[in-house]
């Protein structure tokens, strides 16, 4: 049944969405024909206004030509070509416009010349290219030509007159009355087609109009019945949603009824609750009331002392409360009806008004007292254990140490070379239990500061080989790095085997020299180089040929930190161990 209801509105949806765009592209094509009517109405107007310069221009022309007839007077045949000049416009924009590819500018600067409003004449350009496919159009475009050809008659009539009259001494009044004869049939001509182009442009504007009126009535009418049927469907909707919103409402309110959380609706302004659910009690056991009337001094006063400042802090913020300073969530102490403390979680948000000030606080709060003493639990488990932790690491070192000293101890009796094998196996170690020590006094007990760890590693060899008769001058430049120890501890050994390697060759038989220690961190990569300016290696030296114990562990320890060995070189001897490592930068 939900299936089907649930398709039907879909359906529903469907059809008021197809009928509401047929409406809006209805209501469109209303907007395009109101406004096709009046810029028609405006370009018909303009023609007509146009016309009746024309004929003013046209009978002027004949006036001022028939002054000139009797007067001899050449001001007036000068005064006849300047008003011709309204009809030549007239001619230059008619013309353009019956171009394919006409020049909009040079047909405008034509009507203007013409006289014709510079309001009215892109309407005149439009209806003219628009509409010439009219009969009525084109019945005036044709009769419009036959003017322009009869105003050159006039005019190629008033320069015959004006050659005669300059030419000779007197002008007979026989000749003088034939002319005037021949301007009045002239005029006469040039009415009947002044009166023809009226005549086709006023039948043009009333079709125009006629087409135009009932496309607007009806659409109009589309409109009207569009509108009647949506707001029927509305109306329907409207009753329908409304069940909806009681459902929803019922709903809402059981939820709310048997919810542990309880929410609420804090005025910033008046500082007073606008609402709060009936889970209060069920947590509290406070009556919702009690919390609406009491307002914030009530939940003060159920507040934890040692919560109270903060809380104090916090609401002493609400006179000027902004996003950036507002706590999504705050956790505090309430006491209950019955005596008893617990702890709540208050998840909140902002309410603002239009101009973006905040008005009012809602939020949820829920009870996660148990949450905390979980939470009390895992802290003193962990505290344990990094306690343990922290006591393994110092007995290792401290186990390490003893087995330093069984080496030492076995140093007696043996032979030199036997010695400087324990030695370094006791460097090794040492390297190993340093690793320890430094995890011991870590307060992550994972992470060792690898700077640090190797600047104590190169000062105890350095002390290991300090001589009166030899001074070798260290020089570190370590970036700051941490490292776990399952990096830390190959690092070291690397270290110990390369520094000794260093006073035990480079430096043999010389009594000052250069060791440089540098650490560098480059995007991804880790390169720790040990340098030397004593004496060099053998030029055809191998380290995958070597049989020393020491290259041999140096090369298994590079491997094993996935990292890759150069040797190289010129004034300086350089080890250079380059590896990718996880790293984090420390200050």
């Amino acid at each position: 049944m939900n299936i089907s209801g649930e398709k039907e509105r879909m359906i529903g949806n469907g059809r008021i969405f197809g009928v509401v765009a047929f409406g809006l592209l209805c209501a469109l094509l209303l907007i395009f024909v109101v406004n096709l009517s009046i810029n028609t109405s405006s370009g018909v107007r303009g023609y007509v206004a146009g016309e009746g310069y024309w004929a003013k221009a046209q009978k002027e022309a004949a006036l001022h030509l028939s002054n000139y007839i009797i007067t001899e007077d050449p001001a007036k045949y000068e005064h006849f070509k300047s008003v011709l000049r309204v009809i030549e416009g007239d001619r230059i924009g008619r013309e353009e416009l019956q171009k394919d590819d006409f020049d909009y500018d040079v047909a405008y600067e034509g009507f203007i010349t013409g006289k014709n409003h510079p309001d009215d004449v892109d309407d005149m350009i439009n209806l003219l290219r628009r509409f010439q496919g009219f009969s009525h159009v084109n019945e005036a475009i044709e009769t419009w030509p036959a003017g322009d050809e009869k105003i050159g008659e006039l005019r190629k009539f008033a320069a015959d007159i004006h050659s005669v009259i300059q030419n000779s001494d007197t002008v007979s009044l026989v000749q003088k009355t034939r002319w005037m004869e021949n301007l009045e049939t002239l005029d006469h001509e040039l009415t009947d087609l002044e009166y023809s182009f009226s005549l086709a442009m006023g039948n043009m504007a009333r079709l125009i109009n006629e087409i135009l009126r009932w496309s607007t009535i009806s659409l109009g009418l589309i409109l009207i019945f569009i509108g009647v049927w949506i707001t029927l469907r509305f109306y329907q909707s409207t009753q329908t949603y409304t069940k909806l919103i009681k459902e929803s409402e019922e709903q809402l309110k059981n939820i709310l009824d048997n919810s542990k959380d309880f929410l609420y609706k804090l005025n910033l302004k008046t500082r007073s609750y606008e609402f709060v659910s009936p889970g209060v009690y069920d947590m509290l056991g406070y009556e919702k009331q009690v919390y609406i009337e009491g307002g914030i001094p009530f939940v003060l006063s159920i507040t934890h002392p040692d919560d109270l400042k903060r809380m104090n802090r916090e609401i002493e913020k609400y006179d000027e409360l902004s996003s950036k300073d507002f706590l999504s969530e705050t956790q505090f102490r309430l006491q209950t009806k019955s005596g008893e403390y617990k702890w709540v979680s208050n998840v909140r948000s902002l309410i603002h008004d239009e101009q973006g000030n905040a008005t009012a606080i809602v939020g949820v709060v829920r009870d996660i007292s148990t949450q905390k003493q979980q939470e009390r639990t895992i802290k003193e488990s962990l505290k344990e254990k990094e306690l343990l932790l922290k006591e393994i690491h110092h007995r290792v070192k401290n186990n390490l140490a003893i087995i330093s000293s069984l080496l030492e101890l076995q140093k007696e009796g043996v032979s030199e070379d036997v010695q400087n094998m324990l030695s370094s196996s006791q460097a090794r170690i040492k390297s190993i239990a340093k690793v320890h020590e430094k995890l011991y006094e870590s307060t992550t007990l994972s992470d060792i500061n690898l700077n640090t760890y190797i600047s104590e590693i190169t000062e105890e060899i350095k002390r290991a080989y300090l001589s009166d008769n030899r001074n070798i001058d260290i020089q570190m430049d370590l970036a700051p790095l941490t490292v776990d120890i399952n990096s830390a501890i190959p690092i070291g050994l690397i270290l110990n085997e390369l520094i000794n390697n260093a006073y035990k060759h480079a430096f043999n038989g010389l009594n000052s020299g250069t060791l440089k220690v540098l650490l560098n961190v480059i995007n991804d990569k880790v390169e720790l180089s040990i340098e030397s300016d004593g004496n060099k290696m053998d030029k055809n030296f191998d380290i995958n040929d070597s049989d020393s114990l020491g290259m041999t562990l140096i090369e298994v320890l590079v491997q094993r930190i996935d990292g890759q060995l150069d040797i190289s070189q010129d004034e300086w001897t350089r080890f250079k161990i380059t590896f990718n490592l996880k790293q984090e930068m420390v200050s």
